[in-house]
């Protein structure tokens, strides 16, 4: 975590077991990992504006659903 100002940055790793409901992506109850990066910011003690990035992309290349290095980047 990093703080500055009237900003709170948390970089998170955490783990989960797919179970299914997602795209329609059958599930076989795979451990996947997920990444990502969420900001605060806040005013007057409370958070103004959420953001937040995470690893989606990843995460449907563990569960087999899009393929690695497939994809044109612009």
């Amino acid at each position: 975590m990093i703080e500055q100002g009237n900003k709170l940055v948390v970089r998170y790793t955490g783990w989960m077991t797919y179970k299914g409901g997602w795209f329609n992506i059958p599930s076989a109850n795979q451990r996947v990992k997920e990444t990502g990066i969420m900001i605060f910011i806040f005013e007057e003690g409370k958070v103004k504006e959420p953001w937040c990035e995470n690893s989606d992309a990843a995460i449907l290349c563990e569960l087999g659903a899009l393929s690695k290095n497939t994809h044109t980047v612009y």
